[in-house]
């Protein structure tokens, strides 16, 4: 369900030739290439326990999700709300990831006897950055319908499969939040361009 140039690290280049970098962004362009091909922590994802991401860091870094969930099963599952009530009665649009349609929309893309989409066991479907892991990994698993994530707790379907998350800390230096975004965004891009479009992954 990833288009992979090779597996991915085990534990969320690709730049345009002619984007101007500012001077200490490319010179640690290195560095950011080294972190995101060493090996990723990992935890699997317990649905049974709303508190399965508690002592994730609390910092800023890039992970992906893999799952042995087959693409019928993900293809399968009812789209999230477009709205729903708040606690104070208000109605609010839903920002819950909408699964089926992302699964689907890269089936269509590859044709059905795509090899890439129907690889067996355990594979990458999200990859993304964070400004905090822990948030992100709990946002992915138990948002509240107003946050934009995968929301995977909230389909019984899912609970039958392996779940795992993979994670690690941005430990490069920052010159400013400025420059901490862009690095976290590069290091999305280069992971996804080693690695693959994992499937969940908006295009």
């Amino acid at each position: 369900m990833v288009i992979h140039k090779k597996s991915p690290p085990r534990g969320d280049a690709c730049a345009p030739k002619n984007l101007y970098l500012p001077a200490p962004l490319r010179l640690n362009m290195n560095s950011l290439k080294k972190l995101l091909e060493t090996t990723f922590t990992v935890r699997s994802i317990n649905f049974d326990n709303d508190k399965w991401h508690h002592g994730l860091p609390n910092k800023s870094g890039w992970y992906f999700v893999e799952t042995d969930a087959p693409l019928n099963v993900l293809t399968a599952l009812p789209s999230p709300p477009s709205e729903y009530t708040n606690d104070a009665g208000v109605i609010k649009k839903c920002r819950n990831y909408d699964i089926k349609a992302r699964a689907k929309a890269l089936e269509s893309a590859l044709g059905q006897d795509s090899k890439i989409i129907y690889n067996e066991g355990l594979r990458p479907v999200y990859s993304g950055m964070a400004n905090n892991i822990l948030n992100r990994a709990r946002e992915h698993t138990f948002g509240h319908h107003g946050t934009a994530g995968l929301a995977l707790a909230k389909y019984n379907t899912l609970f039958g499969y392996q779940w795992k998350f993979h994670y690690i800390e941005n430990t490069l230096p920052s010159h400013s939040p400025a420059h901490k975004e862009i690095t976290l965004k590069l290091g999305e891009q280069i992971w996804r361009a080693n690695y693959g479009w994992p499937l969940l992954c908006s295009g």
